[in-house]
């Protein structure tokens, strides 16, 4: 189940937004009551995404913002906050939130919205690192694969000058010397994730 952070100085708010989205959108949410206490959780668990309110008394939601990005770069962050000034918006966007909902209006269809975006940023988010993880995976074992190959290489070279070398083997020693030259130039003209085809 997806983990949620929601922080909020607006108690009421809090505990019906956490109800909606626990009930009516399965998101297993989580609630602090202030930025600082917001952070503290951040340290000490480990959530999917963070909702936050912008106007709190300790710390607005950008100052926490950035906290959160110098920590984390890569967990969604969404604003919601009943502050619809355009400078406040371009800000948190420019500081890295990745989504920016308004407060107000009928609470279902704004819930529903909250509960879409949360679930929309976290399967990105997974995707991303899915996709680096593979890259990453992929890297290690074209180093390995790379590292071997330079092995048989040297050794091969190694045979090469043995003086009392028969030519069948000269030729099986080529014919190997080769087929790494190959291996080579495929593993690293190979097709991989981050990759655009041309």
């Amino acid at each position: 189940m997806t983990r949620v952070l929601y922080i909020d100085d607006e108690t009421t708010l809090l505990n019906l937004t956490q109800i909606y989205l626990k009930e009516e959108a399965d998101l297993d949410v989580e609630v602090a009551a202030s930025a600082e206490e917001g952070l503290f959780r951040l340290k000490n668990e480990s959530f999917d995404a963070i909702i936050s309110d912008y106007d709190m008394p300790d710390m607005d939601g950008i100052e926490l913002l950035k906290c959160v990005r110098n920590e984390n770069p890569t967990i969604p962050f969404i604003v919601f906050t009943g502050k619809g000034r355009e400078e406040i918006v371009i800000e948190a966007l420019n500081y890295g939130a990745d989504f920016y909902l308004q407060k107000g209006g009928d609470p279902k269809p704004l819930f529903t919205e909250l509960a879409n975006a949360v679930r929309h940023l976290v399967r990105r988010s997974q995707a991303e690192i899915s996709a680096k993880q593979h890259e990453q995976y992929w890297t290690s074992i074209k180093e390995s694969i790379n590292e071997k190959l330079q092995r048989i290489e040297e050794s091969a070279h190694i045979l090469q000058k043995t003086p009392d070398m028969s030519p069948e083997s000269g030729e099986h020693i080529t014919k190997i010397l080769t087929l790494v030259r190959a291996i080579h130039e495929e593993l690293n003209n190979q097709y991989h994730p981050n990759q655009e085809s041309s």
